[in-house]
This record gives C-alpha cells, structure tokens and sequence, in this order.
C-alpha cells in the first residue's frame, strides 16, 4: 500500500512538472511595428512579449533584460510588427537603408566628440564665409547616422615652421543619409565649412 502511495506522488510530482515546462514563458523583445534594414532600433520600436520557447530558439531570442543590446544597433533584416527579436536580427555594424546612401565629410579630430562611433546620431551644421561679415551657419541636415569613422594625419607645410610633421589630423566620417539630401551635402562639403554635432539618443520607455 505504502508503495502504491508513492507511486501516485511521484506520478502527480512529474506531471506538476511536465505541466509547468509546457506553460513556463519568457518575457522577451518583440517589435511595436515594422522595422526595415539598416534601421537604428529605438526603445519605441519594441515593446515586452511572453514567449513559450523549444528547441535552439531559447538561445536565440532576446529577453528583456537585453534591452540595451538591442538599442542602438541597426536591423540586418526588415522586423515585421509583432516578430519576436532574435540575434541575427541584428547588425554587426551599421546597414544601409533602401534610400540611404554614403557620404564621407572631413573634418578636423579635435572638433568632434572623442568617444564618436558608428550608430551615433548627429545633426550636420554648415558654415559658409567663415571669418567674414557676412558668414551664416544653417542646419544642413536635422539628423545622420554615423556609419563609419576613420583618422588621416595630414601635413602641412608652412613657411613658418621647418617641421614636416606639422598639421592636423582629420576625421573622416561616412554618413548614411538620405539619397535626396546627398547632392546638397556634396556642395556645402565642398563650399562650406562642416560642423558634426552629436545627438542624444532618443529614449522613450518601452510599452508592455
């Protein structure tokens, strides 16, 4: 009889246990909408799902306590509202959108934030007769995002100074921006003097 108890125990215990893995979820990142490539993922841009896992995707999925790792990289793949946000999902540096396009300004290092990297966002002012009466600074694009930074050390000679090691170094930052505002970059690079002004990311609290 004792044996027989037992048996019951052991039997209620293991489909305590069954019925618990079969209805344990996970909360994890999902997209508030649709997301294309090359897309900065915002905190609005996804919202806080539960999720029953098998097999490999457990390892896969992003939870919410990934939250920071998901902000700020760029999508590899169009996220459709709804799809849940797995590894692959996300860039290893920043991608190109459909209508977006490359463009390399330069400007001196020591007139740009130091710790600048790819996926930062920035606003691009212009400044043209500078030095002069008439010289005006205009927003030549509201908001760029930083795909690619690289340092030139360029020299200068002057008739002032016999070291040939004189000059600056440059940065030179790919931008992606959109294709309409490429030609007017191209101009004011060429024509005016550039200012890279870093963004503050934009953070808006993630709706569950």
């Amino acid at each position: 009889m004792l044996a027989g108890f037992l048996l019951v125990v052991v039997s209620l215990v293991g489909g305590l246990l069954f019925w618990r893995s079969a209805t344990d979820t996970t909360a994890v990142l999902v997209a508030a909408r649709d997301i294309p490539p090359g897309h900065v993922i915002q905190r609005d841009d996804l919202r806080i799902a539960e999720a029953r896992f098998d097999g490999s995707l457990a390892s896969l999925a992003l939870g919410e306590s990934e939250l920071d790792v998901a902000v700020g990289r760029a999508a590899s793949t169009t996220i459709h509202a709804g799809e849940m946000l797995v590894r692959p999902d996300l860039a290893s540096g920043p991608v190109l959108g459909a209508d977006e396009v490359a463009i390399t300004i330069s400007v001196t290092a020591d007139t740009i934030y130091p710790g600048l990297r790819p996926t930062d966002e920035v606003t691009l002012l212009a400044t043209s007769n500078a030095g002069r009466p008439e010289s005006a600074t205009v927003t030549l694009l509201d908001r760029a995002t930083v795909f690619a930074i690289g340092l030139e050390r360029r020299v200068v000679r002057s008739s002032t100074s016999n070291s040939p090691n004189e000059g600056a170094t440059l940065a030179n930052i790919t931008l992606a921006v959109p294709r309409s505002e490429a030609e007017a970059i191209a101009h004011a690079v060429t024509n005016a003097t550039i200012t890279v002004v870093l963004l503050a990311p934009q953070e808006t609290p993630v709706q569950p």
